[in-house]
């Protein structure tokens, strides 16, 4: 499963075309926030990475999952930008709205260590203890859900199918879908400690990060859309 995540982005006779364009749309991300407009200008790019991995996983999520589909599958290409744009948008929504309770719960429980800074007291140790402990659970719940309902977006293109209950209970209990979210999930932590590491030795390690980020990024949802398929 590793491997042919990890060699799908240079997959088939024209994998140098969604390759070159994701790696312009990552050094433009860099760039404009580097320069201080992100806000304005290189959101756009952004929305196109997300959007073609929306696309990655709906191509992966579709297919016939045969051994020889996944030794011929070649990722997409960067076409329509529009529909790409589009996907990436509702992609974006759906992952505030999961992420969103995480991060409210995750204030609070800071906010309340930060007044709770003072002599210790064995109730308070204990009750920040306990929100902390919560906060983590919940976040691990919204994040293992949170690919299941991309998918759903990706498949439907609708807001809506990322919170469709009865699809995601049927994902939660799933192995396959289990062992897909682990491996997801260490491909792309291993990917952000040896980005962090190159992006430490100065302006060219900055810049091979942000290149191979897109790779990153496409191995990542190519491990997403095959366990939810």
């Amino acid at each position: 499963m590793f491997r042919e995540a990890l060699t799908y982005p240079v997959r088939g006779d024209h994998a140098e075309q969604p390759l070159l364009v994701g790696v312009i749309c990552s050094l433009a991300v860099g760039l404009l926030a580097r320069l201080g407009v992100l806000a304005l200008l290189g959101l756009l790019p952004a929305i196109l990475l997300v959007g073609y991995a929306v696309a990655v996983v709906r191509a992966t999520a579709e297919s016939d999952g045969s051994s020889s589909s996944l030794r011929s599958d070649a990722p997409p290409r960067f076409g329509d930008f529009g529909a790409l744009a589009a996907d990436g948008v509702r992609a974006l929504v759906v992952a505030v709205g999961y992420l969103l309770v995480p991060a409210v719960a995750l204030a609070v429980t800071i906010r309340g260590a930060a007044a709770g800074s003072g002599p210790a007291d064995l109730g308070a140790t204990v009750l920040l203890f306990g929100a902390s402990t919560t906060v983590l659970v919940v976040s691990l719940a919204f994040a293992y859900l949170l690919p299941a309902a991309l998918a759903g977006v990706a498949r439907r293109r609708s807001v809506s199918e990322g919170f469709d209950r009865g699809r995601l209970r049927k994902f939660a209990g799933d192995g396959g879908y289990f062992v897909g979210w682990i491996s997801a999930l260490l491909v792309a932590g291993s990917s952000v400690v040896v980005l962090g590491s190159l992006a430490a030795l100065g302006r060219p390690g900055e810049v091979a990060a942000l290149a191979l980020s897109f790779y990153a990024l496409v191995a990542v949802s190519r491990l997403v859309g095959r366990s939810v398929r």
